[in-house]
């Protein structure tokens, strides 16, 4: 099979973090043959945009940088996605997996199956 990248939002490097589109980063894990074969991290500049707890998005701007910053990407995995983040990332043709997985890697895994 061929190289699968899927990315999921993490505060920490360790786990999934609760809000996808306020996640610090998001680890973009390559996998080859059901197997990791690395990790990669891309800071989400997107958390960085609220002003006085309104969301840059609730303006019209969407979720485009995440987007654009994970464009090579198959899939995302995440605990819940907003309903602005699932339709930037559905216009993208990017795959959106639900877990309930704690463990980033066993997350990722998670969605690879589900391709």
């Amino acid at each position: 099979m061929t190289l699968v990248k899927i990315a999921a939002p993490t505060n920490d490097r360790q786990s999934l973090a609760e809000r996808s589109g306020r996640a610090k980063e998001f680890a973009v894990a390559e996998i080859e043959n059901g197997q990791i074969i690395n990790i990669s991290y891309r800071e989400n500049h997107h958390e960085h945009h609220h002003h006085h707890g309104h969301e840059e998005h609730e303006h019209g701007h969407g979720h485009q940088d995440i987007v654009d910053a994970l464009q090579d990407c198959a899939a995302v995995v995440g605990r819940k996605f907003g309903p602005h983040f699932a339709g930037d990332f559905h216009k993208a043709d990017i795959k959106m997996v639900l877990s309930k997985k704690e463990s980033l890697e066993e997350a990722v895994m998670e969605a690879y199956a589900k391709l």
